[in-house]
C-alpha cells in the first residue's frame, strides 16, 4: 500500500446523513463499500431536518469520514462531481499552446498520472471558472459532467483512485446498471481487482446496488461473471458479514420520520396534531415504507388541508395509529391469556433490569440471553396476534429499532431449484430485521425431504447469529410437530431454548363463548339470552369434539359471521330484530344437546339377537343416566370405554357394531363408526414401530368405536420381545384413551379371566375402563333357537326332533372342547354341515326346505368357519 494521504477536517456529525448511513459503513479499510437494500434510492432526513437525495446524503456521508476527492459514476456521466472542491482537486494547470493564429490558448486541464489521450483532454467541460473551492454541501441540483466515453472514464477513474495525494472515494450510485451496460467491462475488471489487490490506502470504490439483500447482490454479480474480484469480496462478505465492507440501508425509523414530518411541516405548511404525533409516527416506522413514500403521502394531507393525527393516518396504518393501549395492556385484554400475560412479565421485567442496569453504567457483560421464541399450539389460540405485539414489546423496550412483524410460512422461505432458497430465505429476513420473523408451521422446512428446507434452516440460523440484536424469530405450530422441528438441526435447540417455548393451550368453552359473542356484538348484532344459551351449547360440544385442527377464536368468528349472515338476509333494513335460534345454521345446530331417546325404542335393534340380555340391561342403564341428567339440568357426560367379558361366539362383535349407532343416538359420540382391530394391527414387529400403529388406529375410529379382540394377546406372551411391544401397545392405547376423552370409546372384548389379567398388566387400565358387560355362554336353549333363526333366515325349516339333536350335539362338543367352544360360531359351522348331509338328499330329489334329524352329523368337525 502506498502512503497514506493528507486529510482535511471532516463535516461535521449533523451533515453525515442519517441512522440508515452511519459514517462507520465507509471507514472499514477496505478497498470496496457494497451498499445494498430496501433503503436504496430513498431520500434522507438528517439531523438538522433538511430532505437529501441519496447522492446528496452519499457525498456528505463520505466528506464526514474524510474522503477529499468524492467522484460519481454513471452511465450517463461517466465522470461527474457534485462539488467544486472534487473538481478542482482533479485537475492540474493546462498547459498553453498557439492557437490557429499563432497565439497561447487554454486547450484543458490535464489529470495527473493520465497520459496518451486523456493527457491533454479538457474533461470538465467549458464555461466560466468555478467558484472559489468550497467544503460545504454541495449543489444537490447540479453536478460537473466530462462526457467522455465508458473506457475513458473508468481510466480516469482508476487514476483518481491511485493517486495519493487526496483521499477518494469513487462512487457508482446505480452499480447494477453500470456492471451491466457499461462498454468499458474488461478495463473496470481489471481496475477493480487492481484496487482489491494492491490500491492506495484510503482511497475506495463505493458501489450502491439496488437489492434487497447481500445474497441477491452476490447472485447478481456471480451471473454477470464480469467482476470476479467484486464478486470475490461480496461473497465473502456475504458468509462472514463481520469482516466489514458492505452496509444495508434499511427503511427509515422513527426518529428520521419525525424529522421528515417536520421537515414537510416546515417547508409546507402541514398541520400536526402534536397529542398524536408520537403515536402516528411509531406506526409509521412499523410499516415496511421508505421516505419517499412518507413524504408524498404528508405532503397529500396539506394539499387535502387535512391535520396529521391518528384518523388521517388510518387509511396507511390502519387501525396501529388510533391504538392507544399499550402492547402489553392488549395482551391482557386477550381471552384467556393470563398464563401468556404472567409468561411475558417476567420478559418485561428482564429487560426494564437491563435499562435500568445500562442507565446505572452496569450493562451485563458477554451474549444478551436469546429472545427467539417457540410458540406451541393449535390454530386460532393467538399466536400469530401475541407475535404481532411481541415485536412492539420488544420495541418499546429497546431490544427491537422498529418492532414490526414478518409474517411467513415454510413455503415463502423455500424454492424450488438448487441454490435459490439461501437467496429467498435472506430476502424474507432482510424484510424482518429491526422486527420480528414469525414462521408458522415451521416444522414444515424439517418436513421436507428433498433437502431444500434444510438449507433454508442454515441459512435461518447463521442470519440468527450475524443479526444477533437485529432479528428475532418466532416458529409456531402445532406442539409435537415443533418438537420434532427442533430436533431436525442440532443448531435449532440452542438458539430456542426450552425455556424459550411458549405454549398456547386451546382456550376452553367459556372464553371461546365471550369470544362468539363479543364478535357479533362488534357485527352490530343483539343475542337474547335464549339464543345466547343455545350458542353456549354449541360451543361447548364443539370444544368437546375438537381435533387438532380446530380453530379456538378463528372458528367463533367463523360461526360468529355464519350466524350473522342468516340473521342479515331474515331481518333486512329491520336491524334491531334480535339473532333467534333460526338464524344458527345447521350444521351447528347439529351440535345442540338432542333429547336421549326412548332407551326401548333405541334398543330394539338388539331384539333380533339371541342371549343379550345382559348387554341390553347395561345399555339400557346407560340410556336412562343420561336422560336423567338431561332432565336434570346436568347435560351430558363422556361416553365410557367398556370391557365386553365372554367366551367366542356369544356377541361381543355384534353388539360392538351397535354400539357406535347406540351412542351417536344418544349424543355421545360425534360419529358411530366402528373400527374391529386385533393384536396384528396394534403391535409393531421392531422398536418405534408399535406405537404409530396404535396412533394410527385410534385415529381411525376418532368419534366412533376401537373394538379390541381378544385384548388380552396384547400382554399374553409377556416373557419375549413381543411381549415388550404388547406392553408398549397397552401405554400407547392409554395415552390415547386420555388424549381423546370424550371422542373415542374403547372395547376391549375377551375371556373374563383374560381380561382380568389384562387389567392387571397396568394400572391405569382400570380406571379407564369403567363399564364391563358381561356376554355369558348361550344355554342349550340359546343354541337351539339361535340355529332355528339362522336356518329360517337361509329359507330351511327345521323337522321336528332336528333342533333337539342339534342341540345335544353342541353340549356333548362343549363338554369336549370348553375353551374352544364357540357358541354362536359352531352353531353357523353346524349349519354348513347339516347343508352338506341335506345336499345328498338333494340329490337323490328331496327337494323340499326341510333339514331332518338325521342332517344333524354325528360329529362337529374342529375348525373355523366364519
Amino acid at each position: 500500500m502506498n502512503a497514506s494521504l493528507t486529510k482535511e477536517s471532516p463535516a461535521p456529525a449533523a451533515a453525515t446523513g442519517t441512522e440508515r448511513l452511519p459514517v462507520d459503513a465507509v471507514r472499514t479499510g477496505e478497498p470496496f463499500t457494497v451498499l445494498y437494500g430496501p433503503g436504496v434510492g430513498d431520500v434522507f432526513v438528517d439531523a438538522t431536518g433538511e430532505v437529501r437525495t441519496m447522492e446528496h446524503a452519499l457525498w456528505h456521508l463520505l466528506r464526514a469520514a474524510g474522503f477529499e476527492r468524492i467522484v460519481f459514476s454513471t452511465l450517463h456521466d461517466p465522470v461527474y462531481f457534485r462539488d467544486d472542491a472534487s473538481w478542482r482537486r482533479s485537475r492540474r494547470p493546462a498547459r498553453r499552446t498557439p492557437d490557429t493564429n499563432g497565439r497561447a490558448g487554454r486547450t484543458g486541464m490535464s489529470h495527473a498520472g493520465l497520459r496518451g489521450p486523456l493527457g491533454g483532454t479538457r474533461l470538465l467541460g467549458a464555461g466560466p471558472a468555478p467558484a472559489p473551492e468550497r467544503t460545504g454541501a454541495p449543489d444537490a441540483g447540479a453536478a460537473r459532467a466530462s462526457g467522455i466515453a465508458d473506457p475513458f472514464g473508468v481510466m480516469t477513474l482508476h487514476a483518481y483512485l491511485r493517486g495519493t495525494g487526496r483521499r477518494t472515494a469513487v462512487v457508482f450510485p446505480h452499480a447494477d446498471e453500470f456492471l451491466l451496460h457499461s462498454q468499458a467491462s474488461r478495463q473496470l475488471a481489471q481496475a477493480l481487482a487492481a484496487c482489491a489487490s494492491d490500491g492506495v490506502e484510503g482511497n475506495q470504490w463505493v458501489l450502491v446496488f439496488n437489492r434487497t439483500s447481500l445474497h441477491e447482490v452476490a447472485a447478481f454479480l456471480t451471473g454477470l461473471g464480469r467482476c470476479p474480484g467484486l464478486e470475490t469480496f461480496v461473497t465473502e462478505r456475504r458468509d462472514e458479514p463481520a469482516r466489514g465492507g458492505t452496509h444495508r440501508i434499511g427503511l427509515p425509523g422513527e426518529r428520521e420520520l419525525e424529522r421528515l414530518v417536520h421537515a414537510v411541516r416546515l417547508g409546507s405548511g402541514l398541520r400536526v396534531a402534536w397529542r398524536d404525533l408520537d403515536r402516528v409516527v411509531r406506526a409509521m416506522a412499523g410499516q415496511p415504507e421508505t421516505a419517499r413514500v412518507w413524504r408524498s403521502r404528508l405532503r397529500q394531507l396539506h394539499a387535502q388541508k387535512a391535520e396529521l393525527n391518528r384518523d388521517t393516518v388510518r387509511p396507511w396504518l390502519g387501525a396501529a395509529a388510533a391504538e392507544e393501549r399499550t402492547p402489553w395492556e392488549r395482551l391482557a385484554a386477550m381471552p384467556g391469556t393470563e398464563a401468556l400475560v404472567r409468561r411475558f412479565a417476567g420478559l418485561r421485567a428482564e429487560m426494564d433490569t437491563e435499562a435500568a442496569l445500562r442507565a446505572r453504567g452496569r450493562p451485563s457483560e458477554g451474549e444478551p440471553p436469546s429472545r427467539h421464541l417457540v410458540f406451541t399450539g393449535n390454530p386460532g389460540t393467538g399466536k400469530t396476534t401475541v407475535a404481532r405485539l411481541l415485536g412492539e414489546m420488544y420495541r418499546d423496550a429497546g431490544v427491537l429499532t422498529r418492532g414490526h412483524c414478518v409474517e411467513v410460512e415454510p413455503g415463502d422461505l423455500v424454492a424450488g431449484f438448487v441454490g435459490q432458497t439461501p437467496q429467498r430465505t435472506a430476502a424474507v429476513i432482510d424484510r424482518a430485521l429491526d422486527g420480528v420473523l414469525f414462521i408458522d408451521e415451521a416444522y414444515g422446512l424439517s418436513d421436507q425431504r428433498d433437502g431444500f428446507g434444510d438449507e433454508a434452516i442454515r441459512t435461518l440460523l447463521k442470519r440468527m447469529e450475524d443479526d444477533r440484536g437485529r432479528l428475532v424469530v418466532v416458529v409456531a405450530g402445532y406442539p409435537d410437530k415443533m418438537e420434532e422441528f427442533l430436533d431436525a438441526n442440532p443448531g435449532l435447540r440452542s438458539r430456542f431454548p426450552v425455556t424459550n417455548v411458549v405454549p398456547f393451550p386451546d382456550h376452553d368453552p367459556g372464553t371461546l363463548h365471550t369470544v362468539l359473542m363479543n364478535r357479533l356484538t362488534q357485527r352490530g348484532v343483539t343475542a337474547g339470552a335464549e339464543v345466547a344459551e343455545e350458542l353456549r351449547q354449541i360451543v361447548e360440544n364443539l370444544h368437546r369434539t375438537r381435533d387438532a385442527t380446530f380453530g379456538n377464536v378463528r372458528e367463533m368468528r367463523t360461526l360468529a359471521d355464519a350466524v350473522r349472515s342468516r340473521w342479515s338476509a331474515r331481518v333486512g333494513p329491520e336491524v334491531d330484530e334480535p339473532v333467534t335460534g333460526e338464524d344458527i345454521p345447521e350444521t351447528y345446530r347439529g351440535h345442540l344437546p338432542r333429547p336421549a331417546p326412548d332407551p326401548a325404542a333405541l334398543l330394539a335393534g338388539l331384539d333380533a339377537y339371541v342371549g343379550l340380555a345382559p348387554a341390553r340391561a347395561a345399555l339400557t342403564a346407560l340410556a336412562w343416566r343420561l336422560r336423567m341428567r338431561q332432565e336434570r339440568g346436568a347435560g351430558n357426560f363422556d361416553p365410557p370405554h367398556l370391557l365386553f367379558t365372554g367366551p367366542p361366539g356369544t356377541g361381543k362383535t355384534t353388539v360392538a357394531r351397535l354400539l357406535g349407532e347406540v351412542f351417536h343416538s344418544l349424543g355421545l359420540l360425534r360419529g358411530g363408526h366402528v373400527v374391529e382391530v386385533t393384536r396384528a394391527d396394534l403391535v409393531g414387529e421392531y422398536l418405534g414401530h408399535t406405537a404409530p400403529k396404535v396412533v394410527g388406529a385410534c385415529e381411525r375410529a376418532m368419534d366412533g368405536v376401537l373394538f379390541v379382540d381378544e385384548a388380552y394377546s396384547l400382554v399374553a406372551d409377556a416373557g419375549g420381545s413381543g411381549g415388550s411391544f404388547g406392553r408398549e401397545a397397552v401405554e400407547a392405547l392409554l395415552r390415547e384413551m386420555e388424549n381423546r376423552r370424550g371422542r373415542l370409546v374403547v372395547v376391549a372384548a375377551g375371556y373374563p379371566a383374560d381380561l382380568e389379567r389384562l387389567l392387571d398388566s397396568n394400572a391405569g387400565l382400570r380406571s379407564r375402563f369403567t363399564l364391563k358387560v358381561p356376554f355369558p355362554a348361550f344355554s342349550p336353549e340359546d343354541l337351539g333357537e339361535i340355529l332355528r333363526r339362522t336356518a329360517t333366515a337361509n329359507g330351511y325349516v327345521l323337522a321336528p326332533g332336528t333342533e333337539e339333536r342339534a342341540r345335544l350335539l353342541l353340549e356333548e362338543t362343549r363338554r369336549a372342547r370348553p375353551a374352544t367352544f364357540g357358541n354362536a360360531r359352531d352353531v353357523r359351522r353346524l349349519l354348513e354341515a347339516m347343508e352338506g348331509l341335506k345336499g345328498a338328499r338333494w340329490a337323490e330329489g328331496d327337494k323340499g326346505p326341510e333339514l331332518l334329524p338325521e342332517d344333524v352329523p354325528d360329529e362337529l368337525e374342529t375348525g373355523a368357519s366364519g
